[in-house]
């Protein structure tokens, strides 16, 4: 019932708060002797107020931002997935007990999730598929086999850190961008593929692979693609990336890294190097740094992957990672820049730059 993410929970929160705030008003006299017991008393019970009050902002604040799923990803507690997740050799496609599984938008789309062992990484986590309302009413008209024909485009879609796959389905709004631009006839059928990319509970791998570690990229990159040729049946087609903050970084590298899978990046409020997080020795970050250096990549041959940077002014480190990164490029490499006029780093400052990005990726698929 009282899940981090639910309004239950939040109400609850701020019910206690106010709560303990008004009794504390009532029954001050009575603890207002100098009897050292009271004193603790007092001292405790402004603590528990102040605990109960900034709990409950943080509850309010990540059901609008979608930064954890659950208290156990909150608190780093590590569920073992290995238990569930559908292994590599026992990957099918689309079926009809899929589609009775399935969560159905208001928009038509359908919604499917996933929790499946990486056949190359090893990794076992979540991913959601989202396919949008056309090849959805195609795959209804034939449940008994489902397929999605030949008319679609694939953008993957990266949360931030932390940050969770179905922000994009929630907060973010994404799938409802794509759902209106679509039946508007902006843009053709695309289908999602939305994996988790904080595959470690409080560890921020940055999309990376580790040297006898995470294997994070391989996850992102050629296990998503093993995962939706066996379960959609799509073909070699090039894929485009999207993806906020964190995201953003993971969407441009991975799609540097990967040309021959992706053929453009959008990044939005992201940046261009990774941000190593604690516990990573100086020689892992010195042959990261340089195994990810995405303008040496760029700049060393010529490359058809074309890149979209979606930055803020005031957002000043996305904004400077943004200059930067595009002042360093070759003036042969693909980048446009949009800037985003006013709003911090935020997501209610980047929600309406999503048709900008899926527009974007529709003229350069």
């Amino acid at each position: 019932m009282f899940e981090i993410g639910s309004l239950a929970t939040e109400i609850t929160g701020f019910s206690l708060a106010i709560a303990s705030f008004a009794l504390t008003i009532i029954f001050w006299k009575k603890l207002g002797r100098s009897k050292w017991n009271l004193v603790i008393g007092r001292i405790s019970i402004l603590i528990m107020v102040q605990v109960l009050f900034l709990g409950s902002i943080g509850i309010a604040i990540n059901r609008s931002g979608e930064f954890f799923s659950s208290w156990n990803d909150l608190f780093g507690n590590v569920t073992d997935l290995t238990k569930v997740a559908i292994q590599p050799n026992l990957l099918a496609q689309l079926s009809t007990k899929d589609l009775t599984q399935a969560q159905h938008t208001s928009g038509g789309s359908l919604i499917f999730k996933k929790t499946i062992k990486g056949a190359e990484s090893g990794i076992s986590n979540t991913v959601y598929v989202v396919l949008p309302p056309k090849i959805a009413e195609l795959i209804k008209a034939n449940p008994q086999t489902p397929n999605i024909g030949t008319d679609y485009q694939i953008v993957e879609l990266f949360s931030g850190y932390p940050g969770v796959p179905e922000t994009w389905i929630g907060s973010m709004g994404g799938i409802k961008t794509l759902e209106k631009l679509e039946s508007s006839g902006q843009i053709k059928s695309t289908i999602a593929i939305i994996p988790t990319i904080n595959v470690y509970p409080q560890h921020d791998t940055e999309c990376l692979n580790f040297v006898g570690g995470f294997q994070v990229e391989t996850w992102l990159t050629n296990d998503m693609k093993t995962f939706a040729q066996r379960f959609l049946g799509i073909d070699d087609r090039p894929w485009a990336t999207l993806g906020y903050s964190t995201g953003g970084w993971c969407a441009t590298e991975v799609a540097v890294r990967h040309q021959n899978q992706y053929s453009s990046a959008v990044s939005l409020a992201g940046y261009f190097k990774p941000l190593f997080a604690n516990g990573v020795n100086r020689n892992e970050k010195a042959f990261l740094t340089n195994e990810y250096d995405l303008v040496r990549i760029l700049n060393s041959a010529p490359t058809n992957l074309k890149i979209l940077i979606i930055a803020g002014k005031n957002d000043r480190f996305a904004w400077a990672s943004a200059q930067k990164f595009m002042a360093s490029l070759s003036p042969s490499v693909s980048v446009k820049l949009i800037p985003i006029p006013a709003g911090g780093h935020n997501t209610k400052t980047w929600i309406p730059f999503e048709n900008s990005a899926f527009q974007w990726i529709n003229q350069n698929y």
